[in-house]
């Protein structure tokens, strides 16, 4: 990778649209933002190529080497699948688009998940682990996985999963998720405004909040137990806006989970703060363009 010092990053996520230039310790050189584009994937690729001439400018950078791109949705081996919050249907071929108006570039597009556990399996916390995991729960539910250094590129959906309480069938995050909380709370006759509510009324050892609490926690940590029978990681990065409340929640479902995989003798689920938290966007998308180049010269 001779003489490349920079690199596209795109962060094509539901509510905005990031493009940026990044360096090899992915600092951002030069970045471009708008409302993401949905139900007109001939304006959302324009509005890519004009933001990437945009930052390319601004970066002095006049040949792109590679492009990353975290996708808010399905993607299998580069390919777009259904991307619901952008009105997309598999019929995106964005890596097409892209080395055509930029020849000879390389590009790597990646569900946002997926991208975020490769980043922080080689910037982040997970930094030197042979296969490690990337969790984030908030509104939802997402999953990546790194198995012998490489992104599992697989869609993963592991939010959608589904679970069962009280004899109805639940998709995991619609219960678990930092939204599926109030759900969780409503199904016990307990309103709440959202997790943070949620979280102090457990610190305040209310009855009712710890009642919710104890469901929520065994279920959380049974998920995360199917997971590690599944993957075997060595870490999990979290990330979402329920680790504001990690204090509360974090060594409970780690000793849930890891209780129940105990005869297994694998892995220990073990825990540790995203590093690169609720702005991962860029800097996965980033990552995904340097993984790219380094895959090419190790061939």
């Amino acid at each position: 990778m001779p003489n490349v010092e920079k690199v596209v990053a795109i962060d094509c996520g539901g509510t905005n649209l990031r493009v940026a230039v990044v360096d090899k310790d992915l600092n951002v050189l030069a970045v471009e933002r708008v409302p993401s584009i949905a139900n007109n994937i001939e304006l959302l690729y324009q509005t890519m190529k004009t933001l990437i001439d945009k930052v390319t400018e601004k970066a002095g950078l006049k040949n792109v080497p590679s492009i990353g791109v975290s996708m808010c949705g399905v993607v299998v081996h580069n390919k777009i699948g259904r991307v619901g919050n952008l009105g997309i249907d598999s019929n995106f071929d964005l890596e097409g688009l892209l080395k055509k108006d930029f020849p000879g570039v390389k590009v790597l597009i990646a569900n946002d998940g997926n991208c975020s556990a490769l980043v922080e399996a080689e910037y982040g916390v997970n930094k030197g682990l042979k296969d490690s995991a990337f969790v984030t729960i908030s509104t939802g539910i997402g999953l990546g996985v790194v198995h012998c250094g490489e992104m599992i590129d697989l869609p993963l959906e592991a939010g959608r999963m589904m679970t069962e309480y009280r004899n109805k069938i639940y998709e995991t995050e619609g219960l678990l998720s930092g939204t599926g909380i109030v759900k969780l709370a409503a199904l016990h006759g307990l309103k709440i405004q959202g997790g943070a509510d949620f979280f102090a009324g457990v610190k305040e050892k209310k009855e009712d909040y710890l009642k919710v609490y104890n469901v929520w926690t065994k279920k959380l940590g049974l998920w995360f137990a199917n997971l590690q029978l599944l993957f075997d990681v060595s870490q999990y990065a979290l990330s979402g806006g329920v680790m504001k409340s990690k204090d509360v929640w974090v060594t409970d479902v780690e000793r849930i989970a890891n209780a129940a995989i105990a005869p297994w003798k694998f892995n220990k689920v073990v825990f540790q703060e995203a590093k690169y938290g609720q702005d991962v966007g860029i800097a996965a998308a980033g990552c995904l363009a340097w993984h790219v180049l380094n895959k090419e010269e190790r061939k």
